[in-house]
């Protein structure tokens, strides 16, 4: 080991106060991180592993921070399988169905007929419990002939076709 190696690890056992404490970890990411995150390719991917550990205190938190972006989300290709995995639960698919209720008219017929943002509305249909259902059902009929004419929402056309 050289001279410098060795003072180096001196300093560092006797807690020299030059050298910096490393800076505490970070439990949760801001909001504006995940959300960017989420929109990366790469970060999707780190998004999208950390959601499949099944962690519901990691899968909330995640829920939590992308709250007011799952439709914007649910436009992009990775975006679309985050939002679609917190669906899957229901303690962070409430939110998701939450905020598809709330969101203008316009906005919802947009999602559910692009590319990727109509198997977030098809999940949201499959998954979702009674009441948000329900909710989300009469939300969606008035935009049925609307839907059928789009290749992308078809599916959401019949599963809307078959509740009565």
């Amino acid at each position: 080991m050289a001279e410098g190696d060795d003072s180096f690890s001196k300093s560092i056992e006797q807690e020299n106060p030059t050298v910096p404490p490393p800076p505490p970890p970070r439990e949760t990411p801001t909001r504006p991180t995940l959300r960017f995150t989420g929109c990366d390719a790469f970060g999707n991917f780190v998004v999208q592993h950390v959601l499949n550990l099944n962690n519901l205190r990691c899968t909330y938190d995640i829920a939590v921070c992308l709250r007011g972006h799952y439709v914007e989300l649910s436009c992009t290709h990775g975006g679309r399988y985050i939002v679609e995995k917190l669906l899957e639960r229901e303690e962070t698919g409430v939110l998701v169905v939450a905020e598809l209720l709330e969101c203008e008219r316009d906005k919802l017929l947009r999602l559910a007929r692009s590319v990727y943002g109509n198997f977030v509305v098809v999940t949201a249909l499959k998954v979702t419990r009674e009441d948000l259902y329900r909710g989300l059902v009469n939300k969606l009929k008035p935009l049925l002939p609307l839907l059928r004419r789009s290749h992308q929402s078809i599916t959401i056309a019949e599963i809307l076709e078959s509740v009565p």
